[in-house]
């Protein structure tokens, strides 16, 4: 049998002693993990044991390449990023793409490791089997893109490849973004792990081959999947990217607006990427994606008497965070704010959901209105950008609010916990759980937290709308969907991609062992998914997690969509117990021998 054909080594650094080992990863491990989301979760796995402090310099951040990064496949050139979050004290694990995921491995890493916490700010510069730690402190509060300028210009090299930290991973705001060639790991504040262990970037420069086991056989499925990802399938990202949404939610009562107290919001198609390209006049429509992604599904909007280098994307979650669920209805306030939160390095769901959060907690008296200056209600645009500002640098209500609402609520205290909208601490993304059953479950029970893309379970509600699927039928739905999920984030395949596969299950396992040389077949890419969610769970028990923790937001219970064709709906305490008890029976009869606490 051929052994594994990609990029096998482990590089584990330790940025207290400022010390680094590389060694190589057996083929049993490919085989295990994959690669992506299913060697980081491994390796997160294998080096935490116990609880630990987030911010403290035992937790270790992980960095693990897609086996098809750097390879002909189309929408593949992306990584897992894993730590255990500052956010929500369990494991996060992100994605990011483009060019800094093909450099890793042409560097010869299939991963990184690292740990420790430097004396001073540093950059970890690796150079090939050359590693080097570099003074970065004439590099603090600069952003992402700045930092990777100047790291350029000190190389005087335009290739380099540089994933860095805002100002806002610095200062330890709790769900800060780690930012790569323009993309964000946005979720659960591993930047400010970095921040903690005061490394504001890592450098690569690689130039190495890649290997693929059978060329031929690769470049044929990559065609194939090339040629499916330009036609109708993925006709959505391409001509308006994900804020397409927007109209489809509004439309459907399923738009969470104003901290999710109403399911529709009056100003939603202001706010719509239609409108934007509507108004020629008035903005600049410019295009990007990932690197050797044929979708291109990043739509940015700018103001034409503005630089287009301020350019903002409009990506549904965003546009969501600061429209809808702020009640602002202006533009050109929600994408200066999207725009502000990638110069800080903030996540944008989770600062705006902070920031709707403290809206509602001032139109009930409980922090001051006037905190940030414009006043803190709903639909003032003008609020986001000072807030966001406050929010950056730790300063006044901000510095409670660069904790979560979770940790904010706490801290707040006169019944502040009903207006934070979380699971686990991790705030919720755009998409009305009391209209969607199956992704209430999905939601409730998700290692990650509130996390859409780890559990897209409502997918399959908005399919199939009716209410009459029995609660195991549903909690199989979302099984399926988490470890379809796992699969996806293991081969770091894009999402968007999704339905250009005609059986996945099949063609996602002859793509990895073409690429790859290590044979697998539809059963074997789910019994990987399936131990890697384990390993998820089992990492989460020892964190402190319990099955208590898996629920939702109690404004989701109580409280009934007040408008829109779903209003009266909510979600039923019981039936969410009855749906978690059909779950958690699914997946102990398909376990293996993997502890999952």
């Amino acid at each position: 049998m051929m052994g594994y054909a990609g990029p096998r080594d482990l590089m584990e650094i330790d940025l207290t002693t400022r010390t680094w080992r590389r060694s190589a990863l057996g083929d049993d491990v490919f085989a295990d993990a994959l690669g992506g989301v299913g060697l980081a979760v491994r390796l997160i796995d294998e080096r935490v044991r116990g609880p630990l402090d987030p911010l403290s310099p035992e937790n270790p951040i992980v960095f693990a390449a897609g086996p098809f990064a750097s390879t002909p496949v189309p929408a593949a050139n992306k990584h897992a990023l894993a730590t255990i979050s500052p956010l929500t004290g369990l494991l996060n694990e992100g994605l990011s793409s483009s060019h800094f995921s093909a450099v890793l491995r042409r560097c010869g890493l299939a991963a990184l490791v690292i740990r420790g916490a430097a004396e001073h700010w540093t950059t970890i510069a690796i150079d090939g089997d050359e590693v080097r730690f570099e003074d970065a402190s004439a590099l603090q509060g600069q952003s992402a893109r700045e930092t990777t300028k100047s790291l350029r210009d000190a190389y005087g090299d335009r290739s380099l490849r540089v994933c860095a930290i805002g100002a806002a991973g610095e200062r330890g705001v709790r769900y800060a973004a780690v930012e790569n060639d323009g993309r964000q790991a946005g979720r659960g504040g591993t930047g400010a792990v970095f921040g903690a262990k005061r490394l504001k970037a890592v450098a690569l420069r690689g130039r190495g081959e890649v290997g693929i086991a059978d060329p031929k056989r690769t470049a044929s499925i990559a065609a194939t999947l090339k040629a499916r990802a330009l036609g109708p399938k993925t006709a959505k990202y391409r001509v308006l990217g994900t804020s397409a949404n927007l109209r489809v939610l509004q439309r459907m009562g399923q738009l969470p607006t104003r901290n999710f107290t109403a399911a529709q919001f009056e100003g939603a198609e202001n706010v719509t990427p239609e409108r934007a390209r509507e108004s020629k006049a008035t903005y600049v429509e410019l295009r990007a994606g990932c690197a050797g992604c044929p979708v291109q599904c990043e739509h940015l909007y700018v103001r034409k008497d503005r630089d287009r280098r301020s350019a903002a994307a409009s990506e549904y979650e965003s546009v969501w965070a600061f429209g809808p669920n702020c009640g602002v209805d202006d533009l050109d306030a929600v994408l200066d704010a999207i725009g502000r939160c990638d110069e800080l390095g903030l996540d944008t769901i989770s600062t705006g959901s902070a920031i709707a959060f403290a809206m509602e907690c001032a139109e009930h008296g409980l922090v001051r209105s006037d905190a940030f200056g414009p006043k803190l209600r709903f639909g003032n645009g003008a609020v986001l950008i000072p807030a966001i500002d406050a929010i950056g640098a730790r300063r006044g209500l901000g510095d409670v609010l660069a904790d979560g609402v979770r940790a904010a609520a706490r801290q707040i205290g006169g019944g502040a916990e009903r207006f934070a909208m979380h699971c686990k601490g991790l705030e919720l993304p755009g998409y009305e759980p009391r209209a969607l059953p199956t992704y209430a479950l999905g939601l409730a029970t998700c290692t990650r937290g509130a996390c859409h893309n780890r559990s897209a379970t409502y997918d399959k509600d908005l399919r199939d709308p009716s209410d009459d699927r029995s609660d195991a039928a549903r909690a199989q739905d979302a099984i399926e969907a988490e470890d379809r999920a796992v699969a996806w984030d293991s081969l770091v395949l894009c999402k968007f991609i999704r339905d250009c596969f005609e059986d996945f299950d099949t063609e996602a396992a002859a793509l990895w062992s073409a690429v790859s040389g290590v044979q697998l077949d539809g059963a074997g890419l789910r019994a990987a998914a399936q131990r890697t969610w384990e390993r998820k769970r089992a990492i989460n028990a020892r964190l402190g997690w319990t099955r208590d923790d898996d629920t939702l937001p109690e404004r989701l219970f109580a409280e009934a969509i007040a408008d829109g064709p779903n209003a009266g709906r909510r979600v039923e305490p019981g039936r969410l117990a009855s749906l978690r008890d059909a779950y958690e029976g699914l997946r102990a009869a398909a376990g293996t021998a993997l502890p999952v606490g």
